[in-house]
């Protein structure tokens, strides 16, 4: 674990201490609970984005690559 430092408004760090003091833990563990509930909700939206994204392009009717050298018609191929 990093120790690290932040600076925080006055209502923001009573609202921390609220919350640590009902949860019985340190305001340093609500953070990390904050932090870690917001990391996952990231995680589920991006993977709920790629799901419905997935296989858009199954059913293309055109070639992918030539389609794209059209676009970069102006580079060098890799």
């Amino acid at each position: 674990m990093k120790r690290t430092q932040i600076y925080i408004d006055e209502d923001t760090f009573d609202y921390l201490k609220r919350e640590s003091k009902i949860k019985g833990v340190t305001i340093s563990e609500v953070i990390r609970e904050s932090i870690s509930k917001r990391r996952s909700q990231n995680t589920e939206k991006i993977l709920t984005t790629l799901n419905a994204v997935a296989g858009i392009w199954k059913n293309r009717r055109f070639d992918t690559e030539k389609y794209i050298r059209g676009l970069r018609k102006d580079r060098t191929p890799w």
